[in-house]
């Protein structure tokens, strides 16, 4: 949402301390896989909803030269620790076409498998392509799909741990029954040879699904693959369903891409919040537990990030904190609900209108329409706030009402966080800042990334 008119927009939210649970990974070999009706079960017939997360190719793990690269392993066995509870992998491929398989192979995709499997996850060989598919010019041949899965398949046939996704997002041709044509050839051909789960993708980018209610690939063991991001619109049953939610009551589905990324720099693709998109979209998955999940992406430099490139974990708007809270079965909670501030006495210097009164900053909503604003002609909007008596703050941050000035981070007294020290505990619990913005709005999250507006106002808190 943009604002370009003089508002002060405020949630002020004081975020508490996190209590991370620990998680032992598991060191047992798990039971082959299969899809029955809408559902993927295990070999003793039980339900399996499966939920995890994607890593980084490991061909690019050092692209990013300012990062705090770590080794693929590392990753993996964080995905099974410290709070994270993993129960699938999704390792990608993104540049084996072409090249020596049989190396390919012995450098960037078995020895992850080995280890995955090692730490008792199930793991999604992703041929990660991105691409048109067909004869067209610059479109990929169905001869290299072929090849890489008639080269992989054999190789893991014989591995219950392992699920094939036979080419990550097509794009065009967008047409089932195009894609049909093209994809069914190589799912006949790995058929031959191994029976492990397929996860299907479609056209446009893996959004067509629905093409198989009517005319599914032939094969058995098949789940069929949806990429959601926000761009698609908002989170609710009204807007997933014919996506891909009622298609879910007939097909086994899983979901092997979601993300959202709240920062300024993010696409148009992926730009969203933990408190408005997030959130919905897991009380939708959660009330559908046939469907399947896979956060992207683990890692602090392919986004949309879960954690910054020291590894620190973001939390609040963004999702890392949120996907592992989810991998951990903790409760469906907005990031903003347990703040300090909330239910806090507040006044504020003015108001632009009767939805947008002062207790909107204490209410707990991080959403854009739960926002205190100021009125249009308030020349130094302020926001106070009585917590009662004197808290420990963790972190407050304050941002322009505009999502593209995105985001300035101060640290008063007391305040632990990251980022830089560009305010200042005044008087009275006063947290200055030193120059008008166009408008103002305060979060309280950890571990965000910084990047400063041109411009600031100021907001109170007093204890």
């Amino acid at each position: 949402m943009l604002r370009k008119s003089a508002l002060a927009l405020c949630s002020a939210l004081l975020l508490s301390a996190v209590t991370l649970v620990n998680a032992s990974a598991q060191t047992t070999a798990l039971p082959a896989l299969h899809t029955d009706g809408n559902h993927i079960k295990n070999s003793a017939g039980t339900n399996v909803t499966l939920k995890g997360v994607s890593v980084i190719a490991p061909e690019q793990n050092a692209v990013c030269t300012d990062c705090n690269n770590k080794p693929i392993n590392d990753l993996i066995d964080m995905t099974v620790s410290n709070g994270w509870n993993s129960k699938i992998l999704r390792l990608l491929v993104t540049e084996a076409i072409g090249k020596d398989l049989n190396a390919y192979d012995a450098t960037y995709i078995k020895p992850y498998v080995d280890h995955a499997v090692a730490k008792g996850l199930y793991v999604i060989i992703d041929l990660h392509l991105v691409r048109n598919y067909g004869d067209a010019a610059g479109a990929v041949p169905r001869s290299d799909v072929k090849g890489f899965w008639d080269f992989i398949a054999p190789r893991y046939a014989n591995n219950p741990n392992v699920l094939f996704e036979v080419f990550n997002e097509p794009i065009a041709p967008d047409n089932w029954a195009t894609w049909k044509s093209y994809v069914q050839p190589v799912v006949d051909s790995i058929r031959s040879v191994a029976s492990n789960v397929i996860l299907m993708g479609s056209p446009s980018w893996s959004t067509r699904l629905n093409g198989a209610l009517t005319a599914p690939i032939t094969g058995g063991n098949i789940a069929y693959v949806y990429h959601l991001y926000p761009n698609q619109g908002p989170a609710t049953a009204t807007n997933l369903d014919p996506k891909f939610g009622n298609a879910a009551a007939t097909l086994p589905v899983v979901l092997t891409e979601f993300g959202w990324d709240p920062s300024s720099s993010a696409n148009n693709v992926t730009a969203g919040t933990t408190s408005g998109w997030g959130l919905p979209l897991r009380q939708y998955l959660d009330a559908r537990p046939q469907i399947g999940w896979l956060g992207w992406i683990f890692d602090n430099f392919w986004a949309p990030v879960m954690f910054d490139k020291n590894w620190n974990l973001l939390s609040g708007e963004y999702q890392g904190a949120f996907v592992r809270d989810w991998l951990a079965g903790a409760p469906a909670v907005s990031p903003c609900s347990d703040h300090l501030a909330r239910g806090a006495t507040v006044t504020a210097s003015s108001t632009y209108d009767a939805s947008s009164g002062a207790a909107k900053a204490v209410d707990g909503s991080c959403i854009d329409s739960g926002r205190w604003m100021s009125a249009e002609g308030d020349p130094a909007p302020v926001l106070t706030l009585n917590l009662g008596s004197y808290k420990e703050v963790n972190q407050v941050d304050v941002y322009s009402g505009r999502l593209s000035e995105c985001c300035h981070r101060h640290r008063p007294d007391r305040v632990r966080g990251r980022g830089p020290h560009r305010g200042r505990l005044g008087p009275a619990g006063q947290c200055h800042r030193q120059h008008p913005i166009s408008g103002l709005r305060t979060r309280s999250v950890r571990n965000r990334r910084p990047t400063p507006p041109d411009n600031h106002r100021s907001v109170q808190h007093h204890p």
